[in-house]
């Protein structure tokens, strides 16, 4: 992203769920809030049914299943956020959280004991308080912003000033990120996460699998994919082998308790649809939970 301006990604992907929320039938998610965080262009194109039509279905028809994936990867963080606050945890910790609005809409009973940190660029963060501000919509009290650079800052400097408990475990979210990072961006992270957190602390998080591991029929998929996120400054870098991932974070400390190809998603959760919609291949989501022995550090290598 650039200086001074809220992440084009960012306002994209709230695009999508705005979309999916609309229009889509069965919702995967339900996100009342996107429509309204998103650019007054894509306002524009969500206003009424044809204009979507025009510019979901036909201009950007092969990008339905990158909608279907960023509806999903939410879903399944939240989804997996219940079981574990059911298991006592109450920090959730969304990291890189753009125009994510899930603090607005779930209602106050579910998440009054729950302690919200949003970690993302100031400027991404500035320019989503003033939407939220124009909009008229007030934030929950166990709401915190957390400023952070990515470029400069590790996850651990930016939660030692917040309100983020670290003897308490916490679920830690990652979405839409790791894509746009090299291989040692995002496993310092992980292990920034890692050296910080208390056992027993959870993250959930996708990442892109290499072209070359896929069937040649997806290439013109990615290919679509690559161009527009380089032509909003935000270049696809950080596609990484499940095998080298899994080795990485296993070494940090973390179980593996899941990790979902595009195949397992679309079986879990788009099952029976008229409309065919179905994730890209091209991301899978990864669910860790740090172990009890987990605070020895170790050195990820390229």
């Amino acid at each position: 992203m650039k200086a001074g301006q809220a992440s084009k990604t960012a306002e994209t992907a709230a695009a999508f769920r705005a979309s999916h929320t609309l229009y889509a039938e069965p919702r995967i998610l339900e996100d009342s809030y996107a429509l309204s965080l998103t650019g007054w262009y894509w306002r524009l194109a969500l206003s009424n049914r044809f204009t979507h039509w025009l510019i979901f279905n036909r201009l950007l028809k092969r990008l339905s299943p990158v909608i279907a994936q960023v509806v999903v990867r939410s879903r399944y963080a939240e989804d997996n956020l219940a079981t574990a606050m059911k298991r006592g945890i109450d920090q959730y910790v969304i990291i890189s959280a753009g125009l994510d609005s899930f603090s607005l809409r779930r209602p106050q009973s579910e998440t009054s004991t729950l302690r919200i940190l949003e970690l993302d660029h100031p400027d991404t963060q500035a320019s989503k308080r003033a939407r939220l501000q124009h909009l008229n919509v007030p934030l929950p009290t166990t709401l915190e912003f957390v400023g952070i650079d990515f470029e400069c800052q590790s996850i651990s400097t930016a939660l030692a000033v917040s309100g983020y408990r670290r003897g308490a475990p916490a679920f830690f979210s990652w979405l839409g990120t790791t894509h746009y990072l090299t291989h040692q961006a995002t496993t310092g992270t992980l292990l920034s996460i890692a050296e910080y957190a208390a056992p027993g602390s959870e993250i959930v998080l996708d990442y892109s699998v290499p072209p070359e591991s896929l069937d040649a029929d997806k290439h013109p998929e990615l290919r679509l994919v690559a161009k527009l996120a380089e032509q909003m400054g935000e270049p696809l870098i950080g596609a990484i082998e499940p095998s080298v991932l899994h080795s990485a974070v296993t070494a940090m400390g973390y179980d593996i308790l899941e990790d979902l190809s595009g195949e397992d998603q679309d079986a879990r959760y788009f099952f029976d649809r008229r409309d065919r919609l179905s994730p890209t291949s091209a991301c899978r989501l990864l669910h860790l939970r740090l172990k009890s022995d987990s605070h020895a550090t170790c050195s990820i290598g390229a």
